[in-house]
């Protein structure tokens, strides 16, 4: 026989005030939260477990995480962990917010009781101990900020300990689930030495086969994911590819302002969305136990990646996947813009199979080791109308690069149009692989210290303001960065290129494009 229970504790701590609750899409929560209330519901007698409704709870013991790791938390509840206070086992808590009432995670100070809406280093800490599959972990639940949480999951060896994530999110035949926030966490070592592309950091999971499924306002940013088995921050979808009938891409899939390094297997991966962007990112030194790319996207429409800074993806020379960025195949209409990449094998691959009308605009790439681009799946023919346009390259001493690598195998480019960029070699360089001729334009290249290529090419000096700075985990945001790879005005480059369409509308560093002929490379000089 099961009996009912409740119970409502009010908890004054200063002074009387509503129930907590906050806004969606507000990180910095309610402004007076100073009373909480808990409402503990449903208790079966049948069985030891409690399993309480709950719309607000502190939590700093053991003994309480784990009586309130399993609730059911009702919509507008909050769930805020003492910061610097250390817990064994997996949170997976149930329950559904609303878009104008979602449930928030977050961390507060145990002595004042001041809540942590913005970021805070001294968060508390979820420790899965390679025991469970991931140390935060939300099935079929939506409408969750999940913030401030410190999260590890080994058993402290490098073996492999199984299908082990960070955080968790997995929705599962639900039909369409929505705003899921995952921001400020710190994400550390899980599993052991292993890669793996369902494994690691933060993963979001659409699973099910019966109910078209998607999750629609996802937002992962602020986090910093380090030293896991597997992929940093990915997602995926058991729900077809873009070509098939039952896909069902996300919307509104947004990666931002992370930074991810010294993982197993990539760093970040974008997924099955319509028009998702990845920007402000810094991903650095992948695929430790395998190969990858630090950054690419699958099975998308119209993804962006832009602002983000790439480096570290190296390994053996004939290596494939060890580049900056990837445009990968099964994808329409991806933009590669306005990134800085440097110190990888090459700056951007490019698949080779289904591939339809990729950009890349607009990059600087600094001291590649073997090239500036390289196409994946040499023996495939799906590439379409590929547009390469105003980006730097530029190679320093002692590196053995060419404008396109070819590692292991012969990767010849494809259906590529390419205009308006630099190939900067300090010291000269010869061509490893040269485009095919019956499908690549190239025009109005720029190539020094190498043979040009193509129509209109030059060969000059393109004259850099102070070229050769390789700087490291840099501002984004900031319009100087890297300023010595702008142009001087005497540049052979200025009004020399190509006229571009739908171009983008700014420069590497957010100058407006003018109107008359743009200049080479991703600078643009104002008058």
């Amino acid at each position: 026989m099961k009996k009912i229970i409740s119970i409502i504790i009010i908890a004054l701590f200063f002074s009387s005030s509503p129930i907590v609750s906050c806004d969606p899409y507000d990180p910095t929560g309610p402004e007076d939260t100073d009373t909480i209330l808990i409402d503990t519901m449903a208790t079966d007698t049948s069985v030891d477990d409690t399993v309480p409704e709950v719309v607000g709870v502190y939590i700093e013991t053991q003994e309480e995480f784990d009586r309130f790791k399993n609730a059911k938390y009702l919509p507008g509840g909050n769930v805020f962990l003492a910061a610097g206070k250390s817990f064994n086992g997996q949170f997976a808590p149930k329950g559904s917010g609303t878009a104008t009432n979602p449930i928030t995670v977050t961390a507060y100070n145990p002595e004042t009781k001041e809540i942590y809406w913005e970021a805070v280093d001294n968060k508390p800490i979820i420790n899965g101990n390679g025991t469970v599959n991931s140390a935060f972990y939300l099935y079929n639940a939506d409408n969750w900020i999940i913030s401030n949480l410190e999260i590890t999951n080994t058993d402290g060896t490098d073996a492999d300990q199984g299908n082990l994530r960070g955080i968790h999110v997995v929705q599962e035949d639900v039909g369409t689930a929505e705003n899921i926030t995952i921001r400020n966490c710190y994400v550390h070592d899980v599993n052991g030495k292993v890669e793996g592309k369902q494994l690691g950091g933060i993963h979001i999971h659409v699973k099910g086969k019966s109910t078209p499924t998607v999750i629609n306002n996802v937002l992962v940013e602020n986090n910093y994911v380090s030293t896991v088995g597997g992929v940093g921050i990915g997602n995926s979808s058991s729900w077809g590819g873009v070509t098939d009938d039952d896909y069902y891409p996300w919307e509104n899939y947004i990666v931002r302002n992370n930074r991810v390094e010294y993982t197993g297997r990539n760093g970040i991966i974008v997924r099955f969305g319509t028009d998702p962007v990845a920007e402000y990112n810094v991903i650095a030194y992948p695929s430790l136990y395998s190969t990858g790319h630090n950054m690419f996207n699958f099975n998308t429409r119209g993804c962006i990646m832009q602002f983000n800074e790439s480096y570290g993806a190296t390994g053996d020379i004939d290596e494939h996947d060890r580049g900056g960025f990837d445009a990968d195949y099964n994808s329409e209409n991806t933009i590669i813009q306005y990134n800085y990449s440097h110190n990888n094998h090459w700056f951007t691959g490019i698949m080779r199979r289904y591939n339809k009308g990729v950009t890349i605009r607009y990059n600087l790439s600094v001291n590649e080791k073997l090239g500036g681009y390289m196409y994946g799946f040499p023996n495939d023919v799906g590439l379409e109308d590929l547009v390469i346009h105003n980006n730097t390259h530029y190679f320093g001493e002692g590196l053995d690069a060419a404008p396109f690598a070819s590692p292991g195998k012969t990767r010849i480019p494809i259906e590529t149009f390419m205009y308006n960029n630099i190939f900067y070699f300090e010291e000269p360089s010869t061509w490893s692989v040269l485009p095919d001729e019956s499908s690549c334009e190239l025009s109005h290249n720029l190539f020094y210290n190498i043979a040009g290529w193509g129509e209109n090419p030059i060969t000059q000096d393109p004259l850099f303001v102070d070229p050769g700075e390789e700087p490291y985990d840099i501002d984004m945001t900031d319009p100087e960065r890297l300023s010595g790879y702008m142009l001087k005005a005497a540049s052979p480059c200025i009004d020399a290129g190509k006229v571009i369409e739908n171009n983008g509308g700014r420069d590497f560093w957010g100058n407006p494009l003018n109107d008359g002929l743009p200049d080479i490379g991703a600078y643009e000089k104002q008058d």
